[in-house]
């Protein structure tokens, strides 16, 4: 048997992938809500709204 044959493929997972990918569009949106809020341009009440319906709650 060959040295190739014997090593094990990495699967990757991706659900895993799509998941984390998701996360971070998420955050970005996020900090860049808070980004807004912190100038001015959104208050405090309309942060925590826009948020909410980022993260479905």
């Amino acid at each position: 048997m060959y040295f190739w044959q014997k090593r094990k493929k990495k699967s990757i997972n991706t659900s895993e992938v799509f998941a984390e990918s998701i996360s971070d569009e998420l955050t970005d949106q996020i900090k860049k809500l808070a980004d807004l809020r912190d100038t001015g341009l959104l208050t405090e009440e309309e942060f925590a709204l826009k948020k909410k319906q980022l993260l479905g709650i």
